[in-house]
């Protein structure tokens, strides 16, 4: 009893180490990367290499786990609690806390009103559920009565699965490396967006944010309308949703109400504690507070200019001490990269794929073609591509690991400032607006997947005009869009809103039953382009506004002299033709 109690208050609560698969996957794992930090130390190689080093490291780790455990193809592998599973084409469902519209079966041992609670007992040989043997199940539902998901026949052989806890230990441990370059990272991402703003907003003789802010917001929305039309087709073509049957998994079933208004995303958008707002991790509302500030400022300066250049010069020493931080959590990078890429691969039912491979196959191709026209669009503008991607690749694999684009933020603004000599006034802005708002993977892309597996998946909803249903899903994307923040789990708020929006509601938890499970594996391409998206964006205002530091390699002195050259004349004939019509007058 006391051995008993030993090993679950201390080796598996506290050390989380309570098997010897647990620490001789931990001692390896850490032991690997302890190798690979001290053979960085000793060779001198691009970080670029340590990256993709740290990548590979990590895939072969986290599919030997993998194959270790078999690919096991539910969930329940990483569940650390006793629970009763069902068998549900060909994939474990935790049917614990369901409801099942059968009120007459023999064995029921539960009824309220019309459901009938599945319940586990003890027996001699452990658990064993109350419902023996193979039984035709029509419909699952939750306590409420609300219809949930699976209305196709089911086979229902109750099993407890417990979890494998060595996998549960391991990933406990090989994470921690992982969290805590992101909660580096997560740090400085607000005191980076703050100072950053304040110092282009503040800055004297500053014009044209405005601009700059319209540009990018127009630029960002059309790249979620065109990821939502290239992937919405394909899905369309392919016929993606094919045999999914949803119609029969929601009769009489209603939707979630996530979405939100146009108006409520506006006014949230605005700041009401000064405090909370710093201390929170929404990004549009910071940069807003900043800009305040600096508007402020430049008018303070007028009667106070000494006080407000002192003040100028403790946020450019803040700013100085902030990049330092972030160059110090980057050194760690390699590992964390390492770190992330194999837990992605042990928390996640690898096997469960081979259902739904066609629907995340059909998203990675939406996510490529992305990047394909981004890159396109900057080539036709005159921008060096194979230079910009020379330097886009580091927030882009930063991305891809740690699944947050706020969490990337820092890297990207030093990418565009000192990597692509891009100036602070489009970085400051720019960038950070790109985390929360037309977002082309998590909003674009996702919701073309979401509409074409709705569409080719219901007949209802197919009774709708093609067109008409394209239309109103586009319209719906790109006001949603406004308001999807680049966070890790987008799938439920994106499902949510366009689901809602186009009048579908009720078909979320089906259609959420099939992008929840594949969420954390395509949400690690859906960021990495999210952040492409906004570098994409920040680099065709700076062209346009010809807003280059000099040495950029995006596009050449001799050309940039031709471009700045040719707006002053077209501005000085402006002005002199404004001056004339003065003069008429």
């Amino acid at each position: 009893m006391l051995l008993s109690s030993f090993k679950e208050t201390f080796l598996q609560n506290f050390l989380s180490i309570s098997t010897w698969q647990s620490l001789l996957a931990i001692v390896l794992f850490f032991g690997l990367m302890g190798g690979f930090w001290y053979g960085l130390r000793q060779i001198k190689i691009k970080f670029v290499y340590r990256i993709f080093i740290g990548i590979s490291i990590g895939l072969i780790f986290g599919i030997a786990i993998q194959a270790i455990i078999g690919f096991p193809g539910g969930s329940w592998f990483s569940h650390d609690g006793q629970s009763a599973w069902a068998l549900v084409d060909g994939n474990w469902l935790n049917i614990s806390e369901y409801y099942i519209e059968k009120p007459n079966l023999e064995g029921m041992a539960e009824i309220k009103g019309n459901y009938v609670q599945i319940k586990l007992i003890i027996g001699l040989d452990g658990y064993e559920a109350i419902i023996n043997g193979l039984t035709k199940l029509s419909l699952f539902k939750d306590a409420k009565g609300a219809n949930v998901a699976f209305n196709s026949a089911i086979s229902f052989s109750p099993e407890v699965k417990s979890g494998i806890n060595w996998i549960i230990e391991f990933n406990t441990w090989a994470s921690m490396l992982r969290q805590i370059f992101i909660n580096g990272i997560l740090l400085i991402t607000i005191p980076v967006v703050f100072i950053a703003i304040f110092r282009v907003v503040a800055k004297p003789g500053s014009k044209g944010l405005g601009r700059i802010s319209g540009k990018a917001v127009a630029i960002l929305l059309i790249n979620v309308a065109i990821a939502f039309t290239i992937t919405f087709w394909i899905g369309y073509v392919l016929k993606i949703g094919k045999g999914l049957n949803f119609d029969q998994q929601i009769p009489g079933g209603s939707g979630r109400t996530d979405s939100k208004a146009l108006p409520e995303i506006i006014w949230g958008y605005i700041p009401s504690n000064f405090v909370a707002t710093l201390s929170a991790t929404a990004i549009i509302p910071v940069i807003v507070l900043a800009a305040l500030v600096g508007y402020a400022t430049t008018f303070v300066r007028k009667k106070h200019p000494e006080s407000m250049d002192n003040l100028m010069n403790f946020m450019d020493r803040a700013w100085d001490i902030v990049m330092s931080i972030l160059m110090t959590f980057m050194k760690i990078m390699p590992l964390a990269v390492m770190a992330m890429l194999t837990t992605s691969i042990t928390t996640r039912a690898i096997g469960a794929l081979a259902s739904i491979g066609l629907i995340l196959g059909v998203g990675y191709l939406g996510l490529i073609i992305m990047l394909g026209v981004m890159t396109l669009i900057l080539f036709l503008s005159g921008i060096n591509v194979k230079a910009w991607w020379k330097h886009a690749w580091r927030p882009f694999v930063q991305a891809f690991s740690t699944q947050s684009s706020n969490a990337t933020l820092p890297v990207t603004m030093d990418t565009l400032s000192n990597g692509m000599k891009i100036k602070d006034k489009v970085t400051s802005i720019v960038a950070p607006l790109s985390t929360s708002l037309g977002l082309v993977a998590c909003a674009g892309v996702q919701a073309g997947l979401i509409t074409s597996v709705l569409y080719t998946g219901s007949e209802t909803v197919a009774s709708m005009n093609i067109f008409a249903f394209f239309i109103l899903g586009l319209f719906t994307t790109i006001v949603a869009s406004i308001g999807i923040a680049g966070v890790p789990g987008t799938a439920t708020v994106v499902t949510s809103a366009v689901l809602n929006g186009i009048g579908f509601g009720a078909f979320f938890a089906p259609v959420y039953a099939i992008f929840g499970a594949i969420d954390g594996l395509f949400d690690m391409g859906r960021t990495a382009t999210n952040v492409t998206g906004g570098i994409f964006a920040a680099t065709l205002v700076a062209k346009d506004e010809l807003l280059f530091e000099e040495g950029t390699e995006l596009i050449s002195e001799k050309k940039l002299t031709a471009l700045i050259e040719n707006k002053e004349k077209k501005e000085n004939l402006k002005k002199a033709s404004k001056d004339k019509k003065k003069t008429n007058k």
